[in-house]
């Protein structure tokens, strides 16, 4: 069940099990890195209704986090991230909710720190989502990663935003997503740079590809920049399934939901590629290489 040695499993807010390496600390819900050796930690988190749950990295803290969350129909998770100064911090996340789920995110980051994140979004749940991530100090870095798929008549909505609080820091986001049959897909990435914040850069990327004439999907692109000395570009598109790509795939022996579900998986891959991270990049993998089973 758990992929790392060390683990913390919470049902409804509460610690049920867990193995914790010196270096972490659990007060109710806020689980505290503190600066020792490297930290590998596996959260499990289980929501009947809601929770809150707060991670603090303090400096210098190096750390991979993998969280694996069940959230159960019109179950809300709220979460927190604070990155201390210098900390190195790769997080994944997988989500294997079903019903009606919201989720709100928040972070902020310290100076010369670096988060990346990895956004597993091929649960069979309907989706509310808003993941923003400020960055307080200069010279802070954070790195989001999404690969998300919408089916059925699932509907998923995602708010991204990262805001440049500070000068000299990086914002850069890669949302892939998946939309068919008569679902729905929304994917808003946002990225702020406030006046004063010069040398920083805002870049993202937003791309969604539709299986079928009912389903629905929107990549919107937002950039807010209130200063000139910066670098800002986004990338953002809806487009259709290659029907002779299909075609090709079917001659070649697969069946349609086989040649579908190859297509899918080559479509989210770029997420992968553009991780540095061996941790996030064979979890990315892993959940991809389950799509359509």
């Amino acid at each position: 069940m758990y992929s790392f040695e060390h683990y913390i499993h919470f049902v409804n807010g509460k610690v049920t099990e867990d193995n914790l390496p010196k270096e972490v600390v659990v007060n109710d819900t806020t689980i505290t890195f503190k600066y020792g050796e490297p930290i590998q930690l596996h959260v499990v988190v289980d929501v009947k209704n809601e929770m809150s749950l707060h991670y603090v990295f303090e400096d210098n803290v190096h750390a991979e986090v993998i969280e694996t969350r069940h959230v159960e129909a019109n179950g809300v998770l709220n979460r927190t991230f604070t990155n201390g100064a210098y900390s190195h911090v790769n997080f994944f996340n997988e989500n294997e909710g079903t019903g009606k789920n919201t989720y709100l995110d928040e972070g902020h980051s310290s100076h010369d720190s670096m988060l990346q994140l990895g956004y597993s979004e091929l649960s069979g749940a309907s989706i509310e989502a808003s993941y923003t991530f400020e960055l307080d100090g200069e010279g802070a870095d954070v790195r989001l990663r999404m690969a998300a798929l919408s089916k059925n008549k699932e509907k998923k909505h995602y708010k991204v935003h990262i805001k440049h609080n500070a000068p000299h820091t990086t914002g850069i986001m890669d949302n892939y997503g998946v939309a068919k049959d008569e679902a729905h897909l929304v994917i808003d990435g946002i990225g702020t740079i406030t006046n004063g914040q010069n040398g920083s850069a805002s870049h993202q990327t937003n791309k969604i590809i539709v299986f079928d004439p009912k389903c629905y999907a929107s990549a919107n692109p937002f950039l807010y920049i209130d200063e000139y000395d910066v670098q800002a570009s986004h990338a953002a598109g809806v487009g259709k399934m290659d029907e002779e790509h299909l075609y090709y795939l079917q001659s070649r022996g697969l069946t349609k939901r086989q040649a579908m579900q190859l297509i899918t998986y080559g479509y989210l891959m770029p997420v992968v590629e553009v991780v540095d991270n061996k941790m996030i990049k064979e979890r990315f993998e892993l959940a991809l290489s389950k799509v359509g089973a």
